[in-house]
């Protein structure tokens, strides 16, 4: 009789599972903005992110995921799955992820940052609160150009007192999961504009990192650096990268200037830990919901920490501080180096401080083995193949009128079940045809003046280029045979109109 009785108890579970894992999961996309690859603590940061450090632990960590160093090519390729260069100015050759994931019965929510074609609701959101330009007041809602183009659905949204982005975000990302259609399954792309400038932050979390910089960014890159082999993010045996020359020192500046330094860099801290407090708040729904273990969570950063310190004069004039939504303050090149700690370089460069993210999947459901580190390379075009085999959608030739270009990703679902997953046949990386890469294997070549092994030199300090002159010159071949599929060949005509311009 007990034999029995075991019998039956393990066919019912068989059916339980069987049916569980053909549920449709919930997807939640976080996306945060202008984050370095080493600012999570789970990556070797002293900033205080226990919530998406608990995502890492019981998911898998993903080291060598790329991204395209700056906002708009990121978004542009992560929402189409496509090569930023073969949507720009024809972006109804590609369908977007909630496009697509709505002919599998999604409801599809965005809350945060847009900033590429279109808008959300046209392009196959359900529901949409954020603002459509690049940058944002995280107090006041203004655009880096006076504008404001906050959306409630189609709507202008006027900004309410109290306001701060990150905090209001989370709000209605809370109050779409609750008003959710829940007879479907949902794709929620949160799209955090923290840490990007202006560095606003509550006082209070603010005076929590007050002082803690006051070592500079030289110490801070060596305390990561040991941190994140301690945790094996990197190898033990992998160099810091070198500096650029412009970087300074440390001890090069006052004492009032180290200290002006510390306040910006406890400011970008505050914006990092605030993001995740509300991320926090938005798993909590999840949980509350119980629907926590069928949903997916991936997060990620958009390009690497930004070297542009565009700090405003009236800022350092009136002494504001960064909880003052008259303030505007940036952080340098050298913190920015710090915060991709240990790699080159930083956003817009397609060197790997600039393209290189830390992303972590978490799906109790749906990930075998978690608390995983994966190093195989994978990308942004990755995650609209991913989201298709899940929701279990074919990619369609046309969409509406539109022919459809080719998907270029690779789903990462082999990863999640713990199987092999191939291996890209190449990457190809370009900003504004003057920042350029192709990763083929362990070569990458850079700017079409460079080469690197990545496998064996991933922080880019061995320069191949002359050393392996044949494998640069094949390198170069198939840059330029790409460039012309996917971006007609502009890098090339850039280079002669360039070439022409000077004699």
């Amino acid at each position: 009789m007990r034999s029995l009785s075991h019998a039956l108890l393990a066919i019912a579970l068989l059916a339980s599972a069987t049916l569980h894992a053909a549920e449709k999961p919930n997807i939640l996309l976080v996306l945060v903005d202008d984050m370095g690859y080493s600012d999570l603590g789970c990556f070797g940061s002293e900033i205080d992110t226990p919530n998406i450090d608990a995502l890492a632990a019981g998911g898998i960590t993903f080291t060598d995921f790329t991204n395209c160093s700056k906002c708009e090519t990121t978004r542009t390729t992560l929402m189409t799955g496509r090569y930023h260069t073969e949507v720009k100015g024809k972006s109804r050759n590609s369908i977007t992820i909630p496009e697509n994931l709505g002919l599998a019965g999604y409801h599809n929510i965005m809350v945060g940052k847009w900033h590429i074609f279109d808008e959300p609701l046209q392009r196959g959101f359900d529901r949409y609160f954020g603002f459509l330009e690049g940058a944002t007041n995280f107090f006041t809602g203004e655009g880096t150009y006076g504008k404001f183009s906050y959306r409630l659905e189609n709507e202008p949204y006027e900004i309410p007192e109290d306001f701060y982005c990150t905090d209001d975000f989370t709000d209605h990302a809370i109050r779409y999961i609750d008003e959710r259609d829940r007879e479907k399954p949902f794709f929620l792309y949160l799209a955090y504009n923290a840490p990007h400038y202006p560095l606003h932050a509550h006082k209070d979390d603010v005076m929590k990192y007050r002082g803690r910089y006051k070592d500079g960014w030289e110490a801070l890159r060596q305390k990561r650096y040991a941190k994140m082999k301690k945790l094996g993010i990197i190898p033990d045996d992998m160099p810091l990268s070198e500096p650029a020359p412009d970087v300074r020192a440390w001890d090069s500046l006052s004492a009032d200037e180290q200290d002006d330094m510390d306040l910006r860099m406890a400011a970008y801290a505050a914006m990092i830990d605030r993001v995740d407090q509300q991320l926090g708040r938005v798993i909590q729904r999840l949980e509350s919901e119980n629907i926590r273990d069928n949903t997916l969570i991936i997060f990620l950063s958009d390009n690497g920490a930004c070297p542009f310190d565009r700090t405003r004069e009236p800022t350092l004039e009136d002494n504001l501080m960064p909880w003052d939504g008259a303030s505007y303050y940036c952080y340098p090149k050298e913190w920015a180096n710090a915060c991709n700690t240990p790699l080159r370089l930083y956003k817009q460069t397609q060197n790997e401080g600039g393209i290189s993210t830390p992303m972590i999947a978490n799906w109790p459901d749906g990930i075998a083995n978690p608390g995983r580190i994966d190093r195989q390379r994978a990308h942004l075009i990755d995650f609209h193949a991913t989201f298709r085999e899940l929701a279990g959608v074919d990619y369609p030739e046309t969409y509406g009128e539109h022919q459809i270009g080719p998907a270029r990703g690779i789903s990462l679902a082999p990863t999640f079940r713990g199987e092999t997953r191939p291996e890209h046949p190449y990457l190809y990386q370009n900003f504004s045809n003057k920042y350029t890469a192709l990763v083929k294997g362990e070569w990458k070549l850079v700017d079409y003046k460079h080469l690197y092994n990545i496998k064996k030199d991933r922080t880019e300090i061995n320069d191949l280029a002359e050393q392996e002159a044949e494998k640069f010159a094949e390198m170069q071949a198939a840059f330029l045979k790409l460039d012309e599929e996917l971006n007609g060949g502009e890098f090339l005509k850039k280079q002669k109109r360039a070439k022409n311009n000077k004699q």
